[in-house]
């Protein structure tokens, strides 16, 4: 029986997609295997397979103080700090296997297996866009998109070490929607006008990745009754954000806020539209997780997108003033039918469910 580590230091305290695919990965090999795993996170509560690992959070004022004075970023006082508290758990236990996808964690175990001389195996999850520049020849590398797959063929890293099995969701394969009636509830609920289409965003709200600042500005131009909704993780430039929906859009006409993981179903039920405007991204498990509610989902035409939503995105190029206004305005001249609805929920199950990639994800820990 082997022992297998997942590792994510934002568990517990960010809210990304990152973190999600590692706690839900950590929770779906263990109900499907009969090896030992553990999940070392950086919040949240202790059991006996999770532990909370100490470190300094980087959002936190003793991060922002141990940066200015090293020179190193807040990021890195979190990592270097994670590390520090996760020796005990690494001289303690013999470990076959560890899954993470932190570079800078990642540099720092290498040098403690060689150190120490431990034989444990690293599997490199790709998916935050970034691969180690140095991979370890008994390492492996998870790409969940072809994203990084030229670049560690370029660092000579062997096509038996890397494997190409993208993000999953917990999915039925029969597609259900709410009704007309629990829709107008939920409306109600966030006080949204009966008649407006809504327009969703999930993702950090920042100007710099996810570019909620472009869809602001490209939503105000639109004539049509647009109530935006923004849902992500709070940023240094939330507060911008928040101040230009203030200024463009009329008052009332909009949410941005922060809401747990279990609730963004019901947010997705109630849209109309789901944009993501940021122009890379690693895979982006908010374009399938909006596609199984059968929306119609707008991106940035690029590699990842392409390869992820396949024929069923709406793809334009969004660093161009009025591309996204433009394909908006044809999106709502052509209404949602159930057939369409039900077409996007069946290319994610079969697609990304994760009974249809667990096989995948299981031989990758054997």
């Amino acid at each position: 029986m082997k022992t297998i580590v997942f590792i994510a230091s934002g568990i517990g305290t960010t809210k990304r997609g990152f973190e999600a695919h590692v706690e839900d990965l950590y929770h779906h090999i263990k109900n499907n295997s009969t090896n030992r795993l553990l999940l070392f996170k950086g919040g949240g509560k202790t059991t006996k397979t999770e532990r909370t690992i100490f470190n300094v959070r980087r959002s936190s004022f003793p991060a922002k103080v141990l940066a200015l004075l090293s020179g190193k970023s807040s990021y890195d006082i979190q990592t270097i700090s994670f590390f520090i508290g996760l020796l005990p758990q690494l001289i303690r236990q013999p470990i076959d296997i560890i899954y993470l996808g932190e570079p800078k964690l990642y540099y720092l175990l290498q040098k403690w297996r060689k150190w120490t001389g431990k034989k444990f195996q690293i599997i490199f999850f790709t998916g935050g866009q970034t691969i180690p520049r140095i991979v370890s020849k008994e390492d492996s590398i998870h790409h969940v998109s072809p994203l990084c797959i030229n670049k560690a063929n370029a660092q000579g890293i062997p096509a038996a070490n890397q494997f190409l099995i993208p993000h999953f969701l917990n999915l039925p394969e029969k597609f259900s929607e709410i009704s007309l009636e629990e829709k107008q509830k939920l409306k109600t609920k966030f006080q949204i006008p009966p008649d407006a289409i809504v327009v969703l965003s999930v993702g950090a709200i920042d100007s710099s990745v996810k570019r909620m600042d472009y869809l602001i500005r490209e939503v105000s131009k639109l004539n049509d009754k647009i109530f935006l909704i923004l849902l992500g993780e709070q940023e240094m430039e939330t507060g911008k954000i928040k101040s230009l929906a203030q200024e463009l859009l009329p008052a009332k006409n909009y949410l941005i806020q922060t809401v747990p993981r279990h609730e963004l179903p019901q947010y997705y039920s109630i849209a109309d539209i789901f944009v993501l405007a940021s122009l890379a991204e690693g895979f982006g498990m908010v374009y399938i997780e909006a596609l199984s509610q059968g929306l119609p989902v707008v991106a940035h035409d690029f590699m990842v997108s392409r390869y992820v939503l396949k024929e069923y995105g709406f793809y334009n190029d969004l660093t161009k003033e009025g591309n996204l206004r433009n394909t908006l305005s044809e999106i709502i001249k052509s209404p949602l039918n159930a057939d369409q609805r039900f077409q996007r929920h069946q290319f994610v199950y079969e697609h990304y469910s994760w009974e249809k990639v667990k096989t995948d994800y299981l031989k990758l820990f054997t």
